[in-house]
C-alpha cells in the first residue's frame, strides 16, 4: 500500500461561481483535517472529459508519491458509469470511469469500484462519493477498504484522424493565453502548413512568430499547440476544447 502524502488535488469543471468546489473541500477537511488541498483547475469547459484527462496528465507527476488526485468532470453522474479509486505510478486517483483517466499509465496497481451510499445525491458524487474517498486515502486508508476490486478502465480514443495528406485534430485545451493544444502527433509538426484553411508555420518558440501569424510548436506538455505571438490563437481560429480542426 502507498504511504499517503496527505495531499489532495482537485480538478473539476465546476468553476468558481458556485459553492461546489468549496463543499468538496469541506467534506475532505471534515474527514481528514490535516489534508493539504491543491486546486489544479476548475475553469474547464463543462463536460469536456478529454480536456480534464489532458490537464490531469500535465500535473500529477509533479506531486509527491502518495498524493490523491480527484478529477470530476462527470456528465454521467448518477448513471451507469462506475465511481473509481485506483493507484498508478505511486499515486492515487479518484473519479468517474468516463475517460478522465485516459492518460494514466497502462499499469494500474490496484483499482476499486467505490461504494455509493444510499443517501448520496444522484447529482453530486463529487461531494458525496469522491471527496470522502479522497479524504480516507489521504488519511492512510487502503483502497480495499473503500469498495470492491474491479478491472478495466474507460480510456478515450485520442489519436488524430488521418484524412488523406491532412489530419483531423482535436483541441485538447485552450490556455488563458489563447494557445490551442492539440492531439496532433509531434512527428507531423515539421510538415504543417495550414489549419482550417489558414496559413500555419512550424516554429520552436512563441517569439519566433511574426505579429499576427498563427504558428505551431511543441509545447511544454510535449504536444503540438497553435499560438499567435502575444495574442490568442483561440480567438483567431474560433475554437474551444473538444472542437476539431483540419490541419495540413
Amino acid at each position: 500500500m502507498l504511504e499517503a502524502s496527505g495531499i489532495v488535488t482537485l480538478l473539476t469543471d465546476f468553476g468558481s461561481a458556485d459553492s461546489y468546489v468549496g463543499a468538496m473541500k469541506g467534506v475532505i477537511l471534515r474527514l481528514f483535517a490535516r489534508a493539504t488541498i491543491i486546486d489544479l483547475a476548475h475553469g474547464l469547459q463543462p463536460y469536456a472529459i478529454l480536456q480534464a484527462a489532458f490537464l490531469l496528465e500535465g500535473a500529477w507527476r509533479e506531486f509527491p508519491s502518495g498524493t490523491v488526485h480527484v478529477a470530476v468532470v462527470d456528465p454521467g453522474v448518477g448513471g451507469q458509469r462506475k465511481a473509481l479509486a485506483l493507484s498508478a505510478g505511486e499515486h492515487y486517483f479518484v473519479g468517474p470511469d468516463n475517460g478522465v483517466f485516459t492518460f494514466l499509465p497502462e499499469e494500474i496497481t490496484e483499482q476499486v469500484a467505490l461504494d455509493v451510499p444510499a443517501e448520496a445525491s444522484a447529482t453530486f458524487h463529487g461531494r458525496d462519493v469522491f471527496a470522502p474517498a479522497a479524504a480516507h486515502l489521504a488519511g492512510g486508508a487502503s483502497l480495499a477498504s473503500l469498495g470492491r476490486p474491479c478491472t478495466g478502465l474507460n480510456r478515450l480514443a485520442v489519436a488524430a484522424e488521418k484524412v488523406g495528406e491532412s489530419y483531423r485534430a482535436t483541441v485538447l485545451h485552450c490556455d488563458r493565453f489563447g494557445n490551442v493544444v492539440t492531439n496532433l502527433p509531434p512527428r507531423a509538426l515539421p510538415r504543417l502548413r495550414s489549419v482550417n484553411g489558414r496559413p500555419l508555420r512550424p516554429v520552436r518558440t512563441y517569439e519566433d512568430g511574426a505579429d499576427g501569424e498563427i504558428v505551431a510548436l511543441l509545447g511544454s506538455s510535449g504536444r503540438v499547440e497553435l499560438a499567435v505571438r502575444q495574442a490568442s490563437a483561440q480567438d483567431r481560429l474560433q475554437v474551444r476544447a473538444m472542437d476539431t480542426m483540419l490541419m495540413t
